[in-house]
């Protein structure tokens, strides 16, 4: 396998006078995430042949778009009035009810597939749990020796893409819904954390690593190696969050002047 993934073509995204992070894409280029105003107030987006149209949960704060899938649908997470985080979709111009797993604790939904199944994390006393919201019900898979656990995204297929924490450190894995069974950990050879984000209907993943200086570096998987992928001009970090059936993927990247800027590109795959 080769040492880097070459990148094709990349588009900046920028908004001026604003600090954006870029979350995930779907087949037909659509793109969401967050972007903070002058005055440091988040804002939701959806992205879309050159314009981003913003988006808002009334009477919430802190919003943040983190999936969508081939319909439009996006899942997200805001923060209600008493200071807890919530997940919610959209679906057809409708916000769901936020909703919560733990009293008190935060919940997160980050992923959505195009049957509209939903993955994400909830937060409470002991850390953090993977969950899947399948058919009307929440599941929330146990994997043996994992003291944590965290469920980004999620394909047709029913695979899921997270994280586990155990005692030896973060690594990625993998659990498939149809199965209920969780592949083995995998972690990229000599960094400190891997952390898959994104899979797209291929089972390709998409991730971020932390290297042992602290800077984070994209990775995808290809024919099951896990491989770099070098951003231009990101002397300071990047990362992948989304990766689509065409060979996009997104994220955000870190330039020599230390500013985040989101970008979309298309990979040799």
């Amino acid at each position: 396998m080769p040492a880097s993934v070459k990148v094709l073509t990349i588009k900046v995204l920028d908004i001026p006078n604003a600090t954006i992070t870029v979350n995930g894409i779907n087949d037909r280029g659509q793109v969401v995430g967050k972007f903070s105003d002058p005055n440091g107030t988040p804002h939701g987006f959806v992205y879309e042949a050159d314009s981003f149209v913003q988006v808002d949960y009334p009477n919430m704060s802190d919003i943040n778009l983190y999936k969508i899938n081939n319909l439009g649908q996006f899942v997200g997470s805001v923060t209600d009035t008493n200071g807890v985080v919530c997940g919610f979709f959209y679906d057809r111009g409708t916000l769901s009810p936020p909703f919560s797993l733990m009293a008190g604790g935060g919940t997160y939904a980050y992923g959505i597939n195009n049957r509209g199944e939903i993955v994400g994390t909830f937060y409470g006393g002991t850390g953090s749990k993977g969950f899947i919201y399948k058919a009307g019900q929440f599941l929330a898979p146990n994997l043996p020796g994992a003291l944590q656990t965290s469920f980004q995204a999620i394909n047709d297929a029913g695979e899921v893409a997270g994280i586990s924490v155990d005692a030896k450190g973060t690594h990625g894995i993998v659990y498939i819904e149809s199965a209920g069974l969780f592949t083995t950990q995998f972690d990229f050879p000599g960094v400190t954390t891997t952390y898959p984000q994104a899979i797209n209907g291929a089972g390709q993943l998409g991730g971020e690593c932390t290297a042992p200086n602290g800077k984070t570096f994209p990775f995808i998987s290809l024919a099951g190696s896990l491989t770099r992928v070098t951003i231009p001009n990101a002397p300071n970090g990047a990362s992948i969050l989304g990766i689509n059936a065409r060979g996009q993927v997104c994220g955000n990247f870190i330039d020599a002047n230390q500013v985040i800027h989101g970008y979309i590109a298309a990979l040799a795959l």
